[in-house]
């Protein structure tokens, strides 16, 4: 009654131990899938904890209710499950010693048909027993007695599971001892956990079933799973990418955006996200390449590479016509030619904007009023011109006595009295009038959309503010205007000018004979 009692016991704890196992197995699988991980073999530990989770499971059930009338049908599940660990525990060394090499883990992947096939044919003899049970009829199934009669399944699958797990151990090995300077902390507590597990096999294998010692294998499984997993979710390396990426994107003082193979947005980070919301037309999810880029205008586009894996071109926003360096990446694989997605960097080009700006200010504008040179004149009076911005005035202006107020007050004096000129002249013409420094003494006024009658209100304005202007006094001053009008494009611009230019000699003859 004793022993019946100890060995009882001893199954119970044996239950509880596996049980144990499966508790630690799902709570390290669902830690893991709080963190996106950039190392591949974290995939493998993941299936590899997965897979012994199950086998905790069905062995504890098995070992804690060994009387129950489904327990024909739990032991094939302990072997399937046992045999798809050691094909993970080979793919997760190998992906833990070589990280890139990912077509050499691709072609290791294939190693899973066995335990596949292993798994479907330990599943077939609780078949008969499940008909019989339920059923209360007898299905001869010839494939049963061959399992049952020869046991050559028990031994295909022992000697795959070694062969698995020992090479996956000697990978770790080899990369160990061949590049010593790469052994880390974290790759000696992963050396342990395999040790820990092969030592686990051969003493489930060999060591004996009646006593305490045989606990040690779900002792040595939970210590195993908790320091590989240890070494991934504490890996220095990972933590570095994870943390430089992040930060690099956030970082980054322009958009960068990340569309999956369909051109939807799935990412962006924080400038690319005020970028977003600035645009009103767009959803607030689900974002399209295409209805993103209605918001720009594309200024150039290389269509013969349009196909490229990477392109560039500048684009300018509609709305606040800010214009940025556009350059599109492709996100492939390029050993297995899959596109994953693309990668969009949107640079915006304020320093070169503020080059031409500077370079517009210098080649087309006058250092001291501000207005447009002669320069900028030459080339407008060649650009063509809309219908409907006729009529066109043109008005010269040469500003009185300037030479006489250089010669009198000095040049400082001279260059007051040229601003003054401008400011009288920019406060009586519309907003939208051009205004042209052609030389010292000489502004040209293109008025568009302005007939004959409205210049001479425009010529009173700037009369009546010069007259009350004191400060040169008793030195004369003023503004002699010449102004012509061109009512249609079949009038020569050039001529106008010349026009409008006879005309303010003639004012200025005028004021003279007058004084």
């Amino acid at each position: 009654m004793d022993n019946i009692t100890s060995v009882q016991y001893l199954t119970a704890l044996q239950g509880a131990l596996r049980g144990i196992v499966a508790f630690c197995g799902l709570l390290l699988y669902v830690l893991g899938k709080t963190r996106q991980y950039h190392i591949p073999a974290f995939k493998y530990l993941q299936n590899f904890i997965a897979v012994m989770s199950i086998w905790g499971f069905f062995g504890g059930v098995f070992f804690i209710c060994p009387y129950i009338d489904l327990l024909p049908y739990i032991s094939p599940f302990i072997y399937a499950s046992i045999t798809f660990s050691g094909s993970f525990f080979m793919l997760f060394c190998v992906a833990y010693a070589y990280p890139y090499k990912e077509a050499l883990l691709k072609k290791l992947a294939w190693i899973l048909v066995v335990p596949c096939i292993i798994c479907i044919s330990v599943l077939v003899p609780p078949l008969q027993r499940f008909s019989i049970t339920f059923t209360k009829e007898l299905v001869y199934i010839p494939y049963r007695d061959i399992l049952e009669h020869y046991h050559f399944l028990f031994y295909i699958h022992i000697f795959f599971n070694y062969v698995t797990v020992i090479a996956g151990i000697v990978v770790v090995a080899y990369k160990s001892i061949k590049y010593p300077k790469e052994i880390t902390v974290g790759s000696l507590i992963a050396m342990l956990a395999l040790a820990l597990f092969v030592g686990q096999n051969a003493f489930y294998t060999f060591g004996p079933r009646s006593n305490l010692l045989f606990c040690i294998p779900s002792v040595a499984v939970v210590s195993c799973m908790i320091l590989l997993f240890y070494t991934m979710y504490y890996d220095t390396v990972e933590q570095i990418i994870d943390k430089g990426q992040s930060s690099l994107l956030e970082n980054l003082p322009f958009p960068v955006m990340i569309l999956n193979n369909h051109n939807l947005l799935i990412h962006t980070n924080s400038t690319g996200k005020e970028l977003l919301s600035s645009m009103e037309t767009l959803p607030s999810r689900y974002v399209k390449k295409h209805d993103f880029f209605l918001n720009f205008t594309v200024f150039s586009k290389d269509d013969a590479h349009s196909e490229a894996r990477a392109s560039q071109q500048v684009i300018q926003q509609k709305k606040d016509k800010t214009l940025y360096y556009l350059q599109e990446q492709q996100i492939t694989n390029d050993k297995f030619k899959k596109n994953h997605g693309q990668m969009i960097m949107m640079v915006p080009l304020t320093a070169i904007q503020n080059f031409f700006s500077s370079l517009e200010n210098k080649a087309f504008k006058d250092n001291l009023c501000g207005c447009y040179n002669r320069h900028y004149f030459q080339l407008r009076l060649t650009a063509p011109v809309h219908e409907d911005m006729f009529p066109i005035s043109i008005l010269m202006c040469d500003i009185d006595n300037l030479k006489g107020i250089n010669d009198m007050l000095g040049h400082d004096r001279g260059d007051s009295y040229i601003k003054f000129c401008y400011t009288a002249i920019r406060s009586a013409v519309p907003e939208y009038a051009d205004i042209f420094r052609l030389g010292g003494d000489e502004f040209l006024v293109i008025l568009f959309q302005t007939p004959a009658t409205a210049v001479k209100d425009i010529v009173q304005k700037i009369d009546a503010y010069v007259a009350h202007y004191k400060e040169f006094e008793p030195h004369r001053i003023g503004i002699s205007i010449g102004a012509t009008t061109a009512q249609n494009s079949n009038a020569n611009m050039e001529d106008c000018v010349k026009a409008a230019d006879m005309e303010m000699y003639k004012v200025k003859a005028m004021r003279k004979g007058r004084r």
